[in-house]
């Protein structure tokens, strides 16, 4: 090795820049970087904070008659919401030879070599190491995250809790505690896909004859369809048959994918995530836990609450030598998910 990396974890440790460099690759990751294709980051959010939408009215306007006439008292529906931001934590712990071999192990994928290995690589190793997974979990939380989940029996591991029931309600929960509010049980379609035997037996315009429906609405102007990426696949599937093999272009599409599909120019958002995590945790004897599901709405109704200035502050490393010779790297912020205005979405589940 070209360096001591004893020497190296404690001069990070250490170095205020180096921490503020890792801290603001780990904010603008962990809360920008493709979670803000799905969601609009809100800064800031404190708890308590109310958040209330409100269907607008009509039919106010009627042909004067006189003095006296009756007066309308129309009835405004509203739904209000509070932020209630959690914290969470990232406390990630290895021995020395635990910590080496990563080290070394992520050197060789990324095409270095061992005896060429420095402490700029040391620094992209730890960014890597522990910000692609913060994001990776933020993301988890914010479409999974249930303080309820505990008790529902949809996790194949019961240890897996504690990787979920961190929010109150994240974006699949939200939907389907909206799916039972009289006001707004009719913007859902059921998917029977996901209590079918055969969930991943999909016919070839499945995907297309959902989408159309999501998107055919008069009742607001969505600009996000988000959707699981089984979904997307199929709906994508759909238009290579029609393609064909008879241009260079539809045979390029074939083979490498029609890029930036879209369902009555609407733009379609998949969610690769959404499939792996389902079938890694959500599946419970052969059965998958809503496997499919498709969104549309407006983006800016999909609110990601972080308390931005202060997330990752406490970011810090820290080596402890003797019998014990362990790496630390620990790290805290606060995150929440509110869909603003349940009134403007159609949902599949």
């Amino acid at each position: 090795m070209a360096f001591n990396i004893h020497e190296a974890f404690k001069e990070i440790a250490t170095d205020d820049r180096f921490i503020q460099d890792i801290r603001e690759i780990s904010v603008s990751k962990v809360f920008h970087e493709d979670t803000n294709n799905f969601f609009t980051i809100v800064p800031g959010v404190k708890g308590g904070q109310q958040v209330a939408a409100m269907k607008g009215i009509e039919y106010v306007t009627r042909k004067s008659q006189g003095c006296g006439g009756p007066s309308l008292s129309p009835k405004f529906p509203a739904i209000s919401q509070k932020w209630n931001p959690q914290l969470v934590e990232v406390k990630i712990k290895y021995c020395y030879t635990e910590f080496m071999q990563k080290f070394t192990q992520w050197g060789l994928a990324n095409g270095h070599k061992i005896k060429d290995l420095g402490e700029a690589d040391f620094f992209q190793f730890i960014v890597d190491l522990v910000v692609e997974a913060m994001k990776l979990d933020a993301q988890r939380i914010v479409l999974f995250g249930d303080e309820e989940i505990a008790g529902q029996n949809i996790l194949n591991d019961e240890n897996k809790v504690q990787y979920y029931d961190l929010i109150k309600k994240g974006l699949i929960p939200t939907m389907q505690y909206f799916n039972t509010h009289p006001e707004l049980m009719d913007n859902f379609i059921t998917l029977s896909k996901n209590s079918d035997p055969n969930q991943y037996n999909l016919e070839s315009d499945y995907s297309l004859n959902l989408y159309e429906k999501l998107v055919d609405t008069y009742e607001f102007d969505g600009d996000i369809l988000l959707s699981s990426h089984k979904l997307y696949k199929n709906y994508e599937n759909y238009f290579k048959r029609l393609a064909g093999v008879g241009i260079q272009s539809s045979k390029d599409e074939i083979q490498n994918g029609i890029q930036n599909l879209k369902v009555d120019g609407e733009n379609i958002t998949t969610i690769k995530n959404y499939d792996r995590w389902r079938n890694n945790d959500f599946k419970v004897e052969n059965t998958v836990h809503l496997p499919h599901f498709a969104l549309f709405t407006k983006k800016e109704h999909l609110q990601l609450g972080v308390d931005d200035a202060s997330a990752l502050e406490n970011l810090h490393l820290e080596y402890i030598g003797g019998e014990d010779e362990h790496f630390y790297i620990k790290g805290n912020y606060m995150i929440d998910f509110k869909m603003t205005n349940p009134f403007e979405f159609r949902a599949a589940l």
